[in-house]
């Protein structure tokens, strides 16, 4: 009995968090962002992690659908991303636009209000 009561409860949690999201998300939606996307921002603004390799590593995906996250926001002009970084060609370093973060400030403000 007390194993069905935890899958119930972790059953009640789940369906909290996706409801939690879709609000989330209809939210952002509006700032032309997916939730996603304004987590990605998120990450190089306010926690400096500013190398695709760090967004992979955070949002524990492959490098290949890191850079799909990051060339959508690229092709939003959010991003951008700077080459032969400490001489090194190999090296990406992440840079949020002027419009870049002029969405992700508004979006935080109305998301502050949803949490």
């Amino acid at each position: 009995m007390a194993e069905q009561n935890e899958i119930l409860s972790i059953s009640e949690w789940y369906l909290d968090a996706q409801r939690k999201i879709s609000q989330l998300n209809k939210a952002s939606e509006e700032y032309g962002l997916t939730y996603d996307q304004f987590l990605v921002l998120e990450q190089i603004i306010e926690l400096g992690n500013n190398r695709p390799g760090q967004i992979a590593k955070k949002f524990n995906t492959s490098p290949p659908a890191a850079s799909r996250k990051l060339n959508a926001l690229q092709n939003k002009h959010y991003i951008m991303k700077a080459h032969n970084v400490d001489d090194d060609q190999r090296t990406v370093q992440l840079e949020v636009t002027r419009e870049g973060r002029e969405k992700y400030a508004a979006l935080r403000d109305v998301l502050y209000q949803i949490s």
